[in-house]
């Protein structure tokens, strides 16, 4: 990987995005901490549940495959981000390698991804909630939630970098635990009702609906490993640059194996076609072994879990905001900062307004909710990948002598043929009903933006003028 000194500082680079030095407050083991704990979330403790009643076994080679994917991406993203550690990552990189209008529609696109995904952590907050008041409704709880946590970052929190740090770990100790519990009961070390694992095959066997239940898995696949903006600022939070390189690695193989590990697990003590949509399939496989406490106990885990991804995505969300609103293509009222607490309340309150707007749509559409919400975050996601992977073509064809991460292994033609996976993947999502409602929501986001960028590139050329003028 190259150092820090290669960032160049053309006038149209630095407009878009101001390099910086390594700050050095982030050591190897963080960055790997907060990439695998930051990516893990709602949407994999309760939104796993909708990729194995669609792929049954068989989605342990879609996780496998969200991995080699997500691993290029991340393998292209950090390759760039330490070549240019610049403030505003990839929104900056997709400025400088693919113009304006597509770096404008990057930032855009983020933006929204976050406001769905927050979205879709009190929704899926609510559902762990109901295993205890089923009788209070889903929007009520969901809506509570959402409030609570735009209350809490309009007051500002104190160390919360730490705070994530150590709901990282919960997270990822609650995946091991489940696997070494679950271990310990199958080989008899605890005395319990169930000694022998289920069969995943019996009767169905190991695709129940053919290849195609693993495409139609992968749309909710992929928003398991969403998350990963992580890397484009790391290469300037690290001690030691050098090392983004083998964080990345380190943090997809430990995502990726804690995904198959707890899902195989999983099916091996509840029966795939009995997973539920409506509870974490986790808590549900405890209380198929008749482990009630401790099911409630890890309910209670996964709840804090989405809790701190919530916080975190309305953290970022509103930086994200805030980037677009300094290069004047989101409204001046996004940057607007209070003196004393520097909350960033211009960019809240449009974050408050996004949220409300899509949790109200996600309920007044005939859809199921979460399956709604994550469907259109997946295709939002989909289009971020692929923005970041053609991004770093074009980089690599300026840069062909800089080294790459070994994660983009096979360049250029693994990264075509992951576009054109990511691609495929889309397109193949349509065939399922639900997913199109998602689909058509991002369609009409997109046109809503391409709109948006016409005005706002009109106001820019207006404000040149007269400035030019004066």
């Amino acid at each position: 990987m190259s150092q820090t000194t290669s960032v160049r500082t053309t006038p149209r680079q630095k407009a878009m995005g101001t390099p910086v030095q390594a700050k050095g407050s982030m050591s190897l083991p963080e960055l790997i901490l907060v990439g695998v704990g930051g990516i893990i979330g709602a949407g994999f403790f309760l939104g796993c549940g909708l990729p194995i009643s669609t792929a049954g076994p068989g989605v342990l080679i879609s996780f496998v495959l969200g991995g080699l994917i997500t691993a290029q991406v991340i393998g292209s993203l950090s390759s760039v981000a330490l070549d240019h550690p610049v403030e505003g990552a990839f929104k900056v990189y997709a400025d400088m390698y693919l113009g304006r209008y597509l770096g404008y529609m990057q930032g855009w696109t983020y933006y929204l991804t976050s406001i769905l995904t927050i979205s879709s952590e009190a929704v899926a907050s609510a559902i762990f909630v109901r295993v205890w008041l089923p009788h209070v409704p889903l929007w009520v709880l969901s809506s509570g939630f959402a409030a609570l946590i735009l209350l809490i970052n309009a007051f500002g929190v104190a160390n919360f970098g730490r705070i994530e740090s150590v709901m990282s770990v919960i997270k990822i100790a609650a995946l091991v635990g489940f696997v070494v519990f679950v271990a310990l009961m199958l080989f008899g070390v605890r005395p319990h009702t169930l000694t022998n694992p289920i069969s995943m095959t019996a009767g169905t066997g190991f695709f129940p609906h053919g290849v195609t239940g693993i495409f139609q898995s992968m749309l909710i696949v992929i928003f398991s490993f969403a998350g990963i903006g992580v890397f484009a600022t790391a290469a300037v939070e690290l001690k030691h640059p050098k090392q983004l390189d083998k964080g990345a690695v380190l943090t997809i193989v430990t995502l990726t194996a804690l995904y198959v590990l707890s899902i195989g697990t999983l099916l091996m003590i509840l029966p795939w076609s009995r997973v539920s949509t409506n509870i974490s399939p986790f808590v549900q496989a405890l209380q198929f072994v008749h482990m009630r406490a401790l099911a409630d106990i890890l309910n209670a885990v996964i709840l804090v879990a989405a809790f701190s991804v919530m916080a975190g995505a309305v953290f970022s969300a509103n930086q994200i905001l805030a980037s677009l609103g300094h290069t004047g293509e989101a409204p001046r009222l996004s940057i607007r900062t209070s003196r004393h607490r520097h909350v960033q309340y211009g960019a809240l309150l449009f974050t408050t307004i996004g949220i409300a707007i899509f949790l109200t749509l996600s309920y007044v559409l005939p859809s199921n909710v979460y399956n709604f919400l994550v469907s259109a975050s997946s295709f939002l996601t989909f289009f971020n990948y692929f923005m970041m992977l053609a991004t770093f073509l074009s980089w690599r064809r300026k840069n062909r002598a800089k080294q790459v991460s070994r994660l983009a292994f096979g360049q250029p033609v693994s990264t075509f043929l992951t576009m054109a996976a990511v691609l495929f993947l889309a397109i193949y999502a349509l065939t399922e009903r639900e997913q199109r409602l998602g689909f058509y929501a991002c369609v009409a986001m997109s046109a809503l933006l391409s709109i948006g960028y016409f005005f706002t590139r009109k106001y820019k050329q207006g404000m040149n003028d007269a400035n030019s003028s004066g």
